[in-house]
C-alpha cells in the first residue's frame, strides 16, 4: 500500500510545529526532513540537536506522522582526499539526526560528475564513497538511498555504481521528474530499479526536458504523476510517494498552504 508524504522542501520557513500541523490538517502520513526554518543545516537547530532531538521525535510520534527520512546534500563526487572526509564528518552528523528521530532513510546523491575530473576515476570514487556512507548509516538502522538525478536520471548510470562495487547497502530514491524529463519511461525505471527502490520522489511541471524544468501544481502541468502512481500501485510497492515541491529553490513558485493541501486534494481526486 503507498502512503504519501511531503518534503519539507516545500515549506523551508515552517517550524517543526507547523510542518506537524500541515501534514495532520492535510491527511499525510509522513514527512522527509530538508528544511527547518529556513535552514538545510538541521543539526544547527536545537530541535535536531541534543535533548532537542528526542522532543522533537516525541512531537512527531505523538501526532502520528512518521519521520520518512532526511534530505541532505551529501555527494562524495570529488577525488580530493580532504574534501571526502569533510562529506563523511557531514554524513556522520545527518545519520545522528536521522537515527535520533527515528527516520528509515538518508538521502544522498551521485552527481553531477564534475568536467574536470577523470570521468572513470570519478564514477570508482562514487561508488566507494556513497557505499562507505550506506554501511555507516545501516550501523545506526538507516538506509542511505540514492537519489535518481543529475548524470544518473536514468537507470543505466545508477546501475553502472553497483556494478562498480557500491555497497548494497544503498537503496535508491526515485525521483519520477528527472527520469521522465531525460526520456526513461517509467516501466524502464522500475524494471531496471524496483527490488532498490525504497523512496518515490513526485512533482509536475509544465516543460520538463533535459535542459530544466518549471514547477507546476500537481495535476497542471504536463508529467504523468497519476501513471507513476499507478504503476507502484500495480508492482505492489509499499512505501511512501513523498510530494516534493521546491519551493525552498524556487521562491517563486506557489506558497506551501496553496501547493501541499492541493497535492492530497489530487490524490484523493485522481
Amino acid at each position: 500500500m503507498i502512503s504519501f508524504g511531503f518534503s519539507t522542501l516545500g515549506c523551508p520557513a515552517y517550524s517543526v510545529d507547523q510542518v506537524i500541523a500541515m501534514a495532520a490538517a492535510n491527511g499525510y502520513a509522513g514527512v522527509e526532513i530538508r528544511f527547518i526554518r529556513g535552514t538545510i543545516e538541521l543539526a544547527s537547530l536545537p530541535e535536531f540537536s541534543g535533548t532537542g532531538l528526542a522532543q522533537t521525535r516525541r512531537k512527531f510520534e505523538d501526532a502520528g506522522i512518521a519521520v520518512v527520512g532526511v534530505g541532505t546534500s551529501l555527494k562524495m563526487v570529488s577525488l580530493d582526499a580532504d574534501a571526502r572526509a569533510r562529506q563523511m564528518e557531514a554524513a556522520r552528523v545527518s545519520i545522528a539526526v536521522a537515527a535520533g528521530l527515528g527516520a528509515k532513510y538518508l538521502r544522498v546523491f551521485a552527481g553531477p560528475l564534475p568536467a574536470e575530473q577523470d570521468r572513470e576515476r570519478t564514477l570508482d570514487a562514487i561508488a566507494s564513497g556513497l557505499g562507505a556512507i550506506g554501511e555507516l548509516s545501516a550501523q545506526s538502522g538507516v538506509m542511505s538511498l540514492l537519489e535518481v538525478h543529475d548524470d544518473f536520471s536514468r537507470s543505466p548510470a545508477v546501475l553502472d555504481l553497483y556494478r562498480r562495487g557500491m555497497s548494497e547497502s544503498v537503496g535508491v530514491l526515485w525521483d519520477t521528474l528527472h527520469s521522465y524529463r531525460h526520456g526513461e519511461t517509467a516501466e524502464a525505471t522500475w524494471a531496471a530499479l524496483g527490488p532498490r527502490i525504497r523512496l518515490v520522489h513526485v512533482k509536475d511541471a509544465h516543460v520538463a526536458t533535459p535542459q530544466g524544468f518549471d514547477l507546476a501544481l500537481t495535476g497542471e502541468g504536463t508529467v504523468p504523476v497519476r501513471g507513476f502512481i499507478d504503476l507502484l500501485q500495480a508492482e505492489g510497492y509499499h512505501g511512501f510517494v513523498n510530494f516534493e515541491w521546491e519551493k525552498g529553490w524556487h521562491p517563486e513558485i506557489e506558497e506551501p498552504e496553496v501547493a501541499l493541501p492541493h497535492f492530497m486534494r489530487w490524490v484523493r481526486d485522481r
